[in-house]
């Protein structure tokens, strides 16, 4: 297990993948985009799935010319209950 973490490391290292850090003390990575990007997962079941905004880097730009803040990093995460979980319930 030691050496699946080291692995970990270094793929984080060379920005192959994304590490997301879940209140529950859970990590989830993210290969498919390792660059901060938006998530929406699902409350129920825990899907992840990546959501395409185009709007982001505008609201990213707009928070740091409001703050006056260097923004090097984001994330942006929306709760819900997935289609296939809503279908469970009824």
């Amino acid at each position: 297990l030691a050496t699946v973490y080291r692995n970990i490391c270094v793929i984080k290292s060379f920005g192959e993948v994304l590490e997301l850090g879940f209140p529950d003390g859970s990590n989830r990575y993210d290969g498919k985009k390792p660059y901060p990007h938006p998530h929406i997962i699902c409350t129920k079941c825990g899907k992840i799935v990546d959501p395409d905004l185009d709007s982001l880097d505008e609201m990213k730009n707009e928070v740091a010319r409001e703050t006056r803040f260097k923004i090097f990093n984001h994330r942006l995460d929306f709760f819900g209950i997935c289609s296939d979980c809503q279908a469970k319930e009824e």
